[in-house]
């Protein structure tokens, strides 16, 4: 029994291979020219026209388009737009969150947290700091190292105050991971 069982399966599984791996051509269809992209191009470009009204004794003519008062309304609009973008850009970086700013909000985040942690830290029995590792112009990265040996780091995005947080124990983890914890480090400026 277990011979025929293993000798139908083999069947069904050369039958399976072979029907994969054939190619099916159907000899009935009509065969078509194979076309270039460039023989579907429209070779004439499309005219907009603006059609105008004409009565019998008066000859038909064309309008051109030209530049009219709403026009040069909408491009001082954009020119405009464009000048208030970079307004904003300035003030959001002038507005940026700064290494001190980000590690004493950070403190108070931890603090907020954990109430105990303040007293842990002026206890001066723990090895507990905190301090900027990095940065840059596009993130602020804050090292928290915490009474259990964890390393724990904020990264804050300057000009958005968005942080989120990174743990890694040394000797349990292999690798520094993501935690679910994110805030505001705004929130916690003072």
């Amino acid at each position: 029994m277990k011979k025929k069982i293993t000798l139908l399966a083999l069947c069904f599984l050369c039958v399976s291979l072979i029907s994969c791996g054939t190619k099916t051509v159907e000899t009935n269809a009509p065969k078509t020219e194979p076309t270039s992209a460039a023989s579907n191009v429209q070779t004439n470009p499309p005219t907009e026209s603006i059609q105008t009204e004409t009565t019998p004794s008066e000859d038909t003519e064309t309008v051109i388009p030209e530049n009219t008062e709403a026009d040069e309304t909408s491009q001082t609009a954009a020119a405009e737009s464009d000048e208030t973008e970079v307004t904003e850009q300035t003030e959001s970086v002038s507005d940026a969150v700064t290494a001190e700013q980000a590690l004493d909000a950070i403190k108070k985040y931890c603090y907020d947290n954990n109430p105990d942690l303040k007293n842990m830290a002026d206890s001066g029995e723990y090895n507990i700091y905190w301090e900027v590792v990095s940065n840059e112009a596009d993130e602020i990265v804050v090292l928290y190292r915490s009474y259990t040996g964890a390393l724990i780091r904020y990264y804050i995005a300057p000009v958005s105050g968005e942080t989120y947080v990174t743990e890694f124990v040394p000797g349990i983890m292999d690798a520094e991971q993501r935690t679910d914890e994110s805030f505001n480090v705004r929130d916690y400026i003072a």
